[in-house]
């Protein structure tokens, strides 16, 4: 009887550990799975950073032409541009924009003048043509 009895309480541990070699099999299957969506996401947050440096750059250098060409900057446009500059700037842009800032920077602040935007007007001119 006790013969049995142990046998029977060997039965229920090795049941256990079994069960509980096959959980962890599927925790590492699981943890392994977790390794390589967070790799992906990563690559994939790397991409996004880079098309948005990307994109904020193409948006200084639009900004900078139109102010260029314009020859002063409002408050506002200042503002706007040096929020843009620092989004750039935190992402790892180089310094061809710190030279767009630095120039823009140099032109007057003018609150007082008209702002018309130079794209639109050189748009407005062909089509008149």
């Amino acid at each position: 009887a006790d013969r049995k009895a142990n046998r029977s309480k060997a039965d229920e541990q090795f049941a256990r550990i079994e069960a509980n070699t096959q959980r962890s099999q599927l925790n590492k299957e699981a943890i392994a799975e977790l390794g390589l969506i967070t790799a992906r996401l990563k690559d994939s947050a790397e991409s996004n950073d880079e098309g948005l440096k990307l994109i904020m750059r193409y948006l200084l250098q639009r900004y900078h032409a139109e102010y260029m060409l314009q020859g002063f900057l409002t408050s506002h446009q200042k503002t706007e541009f040096l929020e843009a500059y620092e989004i750039y700037h935190a992402k790892g842009g180089n310094g061809t924009a710190e030279g767009w800032k630095n120039e823009l920077c140099e032109l007057p602040v003018r609150d007082d003048l008209p702002v018309t935007n130079p794209y639109l007007e050189l748009m407005k001119s062909k089509k008149e043509k």
